[in-house]
């Protein structure tokens, strides 16, 4: 005797109607789920222009402190702005730390040698130099080092903006060896002046040794 719960085998086939069926609704799912995908698509297109882009932008401007935080002939590395802030008799500068050749970052400026009878800065890449106005000595490197804006904030802070590179080669001074840069913040004046190419001569760390370079640590914002 069967159990009451037993079936024959053919009470599970599937009859060619329904198989049809089935298939009919897969196939129109999945170009259901096709135009959905690329309704998506166009809609979000459509709303990142539209839309203004939320993404932050990190400020080109920063704080390095005080002027009576720096001596005179004091050298400062900023690793994390890529940049040299440097004081001396006439004033602050901030130069770039990067070669103006294919931007690696190049070594301190250090002591004059036979070679280059002046301070001068080595990049490792490529052999470019620089001399301490920022002139390219020799090497690859196109065009000289950018020097930064300068000022002081409402407080006293020096500040550095790479965003306005103002010391471009109309406001320096042209020499038959090329363009230097010749500007400085004066922080009595609370203003950038002009004054004479520097030479490093007055750079403390240049002689004393590229090891001797000390780094700037920024304050916390």
């Amino acid at each position: 005797m069967k159990h009451k719960y037993a079936q024959n085998p053919g009470d599970f086939s599937v009859s060619p109607e329904t198989h049809q069926l089935t298939r009919r609704d897969f196939m129109t799912r999945i170009g259901l789920g096709s135009f959905f995908l690329t309704l998506g698509g166009v809609f979000t297109s459509i709303a990142s222009f539209i839309l203004p882009k939320m993404s932050y932008e990190p400020s080109s401007a920063f704080t390095v402190g005080r002027p009576e935080d720096f001596q005179v002939g004091d050298m400062k590395l900023l690793e994390t702005k890529q940049a040299y802030i440097f004081r001396s008799q006439q004033g602050f500068q901030a130069v770039s730390a990067i070669c103006t050749h294919l931007g690696c970052s190049y070594k301190p400026f250090g002591p004059p040698n036979p070679e280059y009878p002046t301070v001068h800065a080595y990049c490792p890449c490529h052999g470019s130099r620089f001399a301490r106005d920022g002139r390219v000595l020799g090497g690859p490197a196109p065009r000289p080092l950018p020097f930064y804006h300068m000022e002081l904030t409402s407080d006293g802070r020096l500040q550095v903006d790479k965003s306005v590179v103002n010391l471009t080669d109309e406001l320096s001074r042209k020499t038959d060896e090329g363009v230097g840069h010749n500007l400085y913040l004066d922080p009595e004046k609370q203003e950038m002046v002009e004054g004479p190419l520097p030479d490093g001569s007055d750079c403390t760390p240049c002689y004393a040794g590229y090891e001797h370079t000390s780094q700037l640590q920024l304050p916390p914002r």
